[in-house]
């Protein structure tokens, strides 16, 4: 774990300083402007959660809606970095990174800061982090899996930014506090849907990954299967292409039953949801 750790940590930093060294050259700085979008959700939290300290200290109610203002901004952050990525076509595999990271860090700490007037934000951490916890196990368990956000992560944003901006009108009286209250509720749910998805959705894709591997397999042993039938016709077949041809065979059979019983497996469900409706 600890050698994954350091591999994303190493990735994460070449990439981090290719985007500042490409982002202020004239010729590459459209690449970069996307992660630059994202990569200033780093720094908005922190300057929000400064100002809010002061706002808390010195019991002024504007400076902490100002506060509240500035967080609003690394929040539009997250729609302007996804468009720009597609207007100029920069996506990448650490762009992507670097929003899955910039956004638990972001919610983690407006969260935190909010936790100073409202303890029910707790949830909100708790359910980004269950969320952060589950693709890293599976990308732990499966290096080559591929996890992009689903639809209803995607879509889980908005609420979540909602809410946390709900928390800074909160002190203006109890009918803000009782939507904020409201907006964590609404949240957790989403967190719980999004974290299913990505259960969902991280096992469908290993399910897909592991027949690919099956498949290339087979053929290789096929490839090697006719070119035992050749030796065999001219009479040089060695005794270890023997092994090869049932193992071959054996896999060949091993495919079929392992696609039947999904294929009863779905017959079974659809057959079980018309007699349940």
């Amino acid at each position: 774990m600890k050698e994954e750790i350091k591999k994303y940590w190493k990735e994460f930093k070449t990439g981090t300083k290719t985007m500042f060294k490409e982002f202020f050259k004239k010729e590459t700085n459209k690449k970069q402007r996307a992660n630059m979008w994202t990569f200033s959700r780093f720094i908005i939290p922190i300057i929000s959660f400064i100002t809010s300290l002061i706002a808390l200290s010195t019991a002024s109610i504007p400076l902490f809606i100002g506060s509240g203002v500035i967080a609003g901004m690394g929040a539009v952050t997250d729609f302007f970095d996804g468009r720009s990525a597609r207007k100029h076509g920069s996506t990448s595999n650490y762009g992507k990174l670097l929003d899955q990271v910039t956004d638990k860090y972001f919610a983690g700490v407006v969260g935190i800061n909010l936790l100073f007037l409202n303890p029910n934000y707790i949830y909100i951490l708790i359910g980004e982090l269950a969320i952060a916890l589950i693709n890293i196990g599976y990308k732990l368990k499966h290096k080559d899996l591929n996890i992009s956000s689903t639809q209803i992560g995607r879509f889980k944003e908005w609420p979540l930014f909602l809410t946390l901006g709900l928390g800074f009108l909160a002190p203006i009286n109890s009918v803000m506090l009782l939507l904020s209250n409201i907006g964590v509720m609404l949240t957790l749910v989403f967190q719980t849907a999004t974290a299913v998805s990505y259960i969902d959705e991280n096992n469908k894709n290993i399910k897909i990954q592991n027949r690919i591997e099956l498949n290339t397999f087979i053929e290789k042993l096929e490839e090697e299967k006719d070119k035992d039938l050749e030796n065999e016709k001219t009479k040089s077949i060695e005794p270890k292409s023997i092994s090869r041809l049932e193992q071959c065979e054996n896999l060949r059979k091993l495919k079929e039953e392992l696609i039947g019983k999904e294929e009863d497996k779905t017959i079974e469900e659809k057959g079980f949801q018309k007699r349940k409706k």
